[in-house]
């Protein structure tokens, strides 16, 4: 404890979890503590660092010294063994560990019962936003685990984000909600690929479906990525952030394996996924997803832009 205050860690510095680990310092800082941080390469760490943020050499080391643990994953897998390590840490009873990685709901139930078993207290919040939106505190987070630790987490939420979606106390279900959000996202970008391909092909200016979409569905979804895919500009930087074709790919096989597990059909994300593991294939596993309109491009023979 820090003055009768907990202690808090992040672990995983990569473009989301900076962010969110920025906005966590800058508030710390200002009631006279310090974010304890952690990640694979340390040198992500140097700005965080430099704004008085405490280094540890590993998981187990924010185990011991946090007693709020916060994490940002890439996948699965990642998460497992971070989270195995921290354990393995030996954190003390009653630590929370609250995880904004977009995973499959069954590894966070598995992770649910390890750490209930420990003794300490799993939160899943999966967030909503692209990287430049995690430093803005912009993002929306789903949140699910006991309903008393949600409370205690609430104001590092605030500092963090624009608001949480409040999933209930079985915390795979937060997940559940994320790759459900993500489907009505990746959804849209197909919808505007496909549409704008087709006016396109029949001399209707991208921009013009552009406008139109931004005149139709006003909001940040479907007139930022019309903007996009009209332009054809899917480098991805900071500033022009956006979402990988890897990332996609990895978030529409987990919507495929919630799928096939609830006997749900999904064709749509079927369609999609083809579509963004042939951008993968043509190079492009590091560009904004929505390059999948050059794809479709390509098969209504308009060639490059």
């Amino acid at each position: 404890m820090n003055g009768g205050n907990p202690v808090i860690g992040y672990i995983g510095l990569g473009s989301m979890g900076l962010g969110m680990a920025t906005n966590l310092q800058e508030n710390l800082r200002k009631r006279g503590a310090s974010l304890h941080v952690h990640n694979r390469t340390e040198s992500k760490a140097n700005t965080l660092l430099d704004q008085g943020a405490i280094w540890e050499s590993s998981p187990a080391k924010i185990a011991k010294n946090c007693q709020i643990t916060f994490c940002s994953m890439f996948a699965d897998d990642g998460l497992k063994s971070t989270f195995k390590k921290w354990l393995n840490g030996g954190p003390q009873k009653g630590s929370i560990y609250v995880d904004s990685s977009t995973v499959y709901p069954g590894t966070v139930k598995e992770l649910t019962y390890e750490a209930e078993k420990a003794g300490m207290h799993y939160v899943s919040a999966p967030v909503f936003g692209r990287p430049d939106a995690a430093l803005e505190h912009r993002v929306l987070f789903a949140v699910a685990g006991a309903k008393d630790i949600k409370q205690q987490l609430q104001t590092y939420f605030d500092w963090m984000g624009r608001g949480t979606l409040d999933l209930g106390e079985e915390p795979y279900k937060a997940n559940v909600m994320k790759i459900t959000g993500n489907f009505f996202i990746v959804a849209c970008v197909e919808t505007i690929a496909e549409a704008m391909t087709l006016a396109e092909k029949n001399g209707i200016p991208r921009d013009t479906i552009a406008h139109f979409v931004s005149s139709t569905f006003p909001g940040p979804i479907y007139p930022g990525y019309a903007e996009r895919l009209a332009a054809g500009d899917f480098e991805i930087s900071p500033s022009s952030p956006g979402f990988p074709v890897t990332g996609g790919c990895k978030d529409l096989g987990l919507m495929q394996q919630l799928a096939k597990e609830s006997n749900v059909p999904l064709p749509l994300a079927d369609i999609i996924m083809t579509h963004e593991r042939e951008a993968e294939q043509q190079g492009n596993g590091d560009k904004d997803w929505g390059c999948i309109v050059d794809v479709l491009r390509n098969k209504a023979g308009l060639g490059k832009r």
